[in-house]
């Protein structure tokens, strides 16, 4: 229940860049106005948008204590398999890049979701980047 506290704190916070993405790309119109599905560069330009402003948002939480902004607030993080913060490129290139670009595809993004029924608790983006979600 903490990892989904936490991501939606995250999710709450990025709202007004999500916003600012969806019009600077033209998304918003082509979506909400055209009633239009995206093109594929649309949608690649929108989700390199999402992790920029991500990383912005959390890198440097991230990279002091292994948080993000939810996950501080809710007091957990994501250390590596020996309960250390992990160097930020393992953050931004295993677990957070990989999940943006494969989550475009829904299964992905469902299977990575599902994983946390596991008993171990760890999703596909831990084990892409070797991590695991403690409590702080």
């Amino acid at each position: 229940m903490d990892r989904l506290a936490a991501v939606s704190i995250d999710c709450l916070l990025s709202l007004p860049l999500a916003f600012a993405g969806l019009t600077l790309t033209g998304a918003w119109e082509t979506v909400f106005l055209r009633h239009q599905p995206m093109p594929l560069s649309q949608l690649l330009l929108l989700s390199l948008w999402g992790y920029v402003t991500f990383m912005a948002i959390h890198s440097y939480p991230l990279i002091k204590g292994g948080q993000t902004c939810g996950k501080y607030f809710v007091r957990i993080r994501a250390l590596d398999l020996n309960g250390q913060v992990p160097p930020f490129w393992r953050f931004a290139l295993l677990r957070y890049l990989p999940m943006q670009l494969f989550g475009l595809l829904r299964i992905v993004a469902l299977i990575d979701v599902l994983m946390i029924f596991r008993g171990d608790r760890r999703c596909l983006h831990d084990f892409t980047a070797r991590t695991q979600v403690v409590k702080a």
